[in-house]
């Protein structure tokens, strides 16, 4: 089956992805991903890509599990990465096309995003609403990020 990316047109087999296993990987971290953080993820390191070339699935891959990593909060996370796309999407606009190399400014979003406060008519106090808010697909994410990194050592390749 071959497919066509909306952005760039290029057709690929499906099949040539799944034999990836960084794509594979990529693949099924983002569909544990709840859509409000999955989109905006899938954007932001589209913001890593030179206008002249493709990006990796592996290093895809990588900045993806690090982005996750940095909050536990999904909604917290989601809203800077939101802002953060937003801003860069922006000032490439007016001209500056050159590719993040680090999450610093991501950081600095971050920093400034308010923490996700769930809703406490059910009943539930503060510190049980913020546990709750801490059980985001991103603990599942790390959990296959560990898996992943004791297959890597099993195998002997050492990342």
């Amino acid at each position: 089956m071959r497919l066509r990316c909306p952005v760039c047109h290029a057709e690929a087999a499906l099949e040539a992805w799944a034999e990836d296993d960084a794509a594979r990987e990529l693949m099924a971290l983002l569909s544990t991903l709840d859509a409000t953080l999955g989109r905006p993820l899938v954007a932001y390191l589209g913001l890593w890509r030179s206008a002249s070339r493709a990006m990796a699935w592996d290093r895809a891959l990588r900045i993806a599990r690090e982005v996750l990593a940095l909050d536990a909060d999904a909604q917290r996370l989601a809203a800077a990465l939101t802002q953060t796309v937003e801003q860069l999407r922006a000032k490439r606009d007016a001209g500056d096309v050159r590719p993040l190399t680090s999450h610093g400014y991501l950081l600095r979003v971050l920093q400034g995003t308010q923490a996700a406060i769930l809703p406490s008519d059910d009943g539930l106090d503060t510190s049980a609403a913020r546990r709750l808010a801490a059980r985001s697909p991103s603990a599942t994410v790390d959990g296959v990020m560990r898996l992943e990194a004791l297959k890597r050592r099993a195998r002997g390749d050492g990342q």
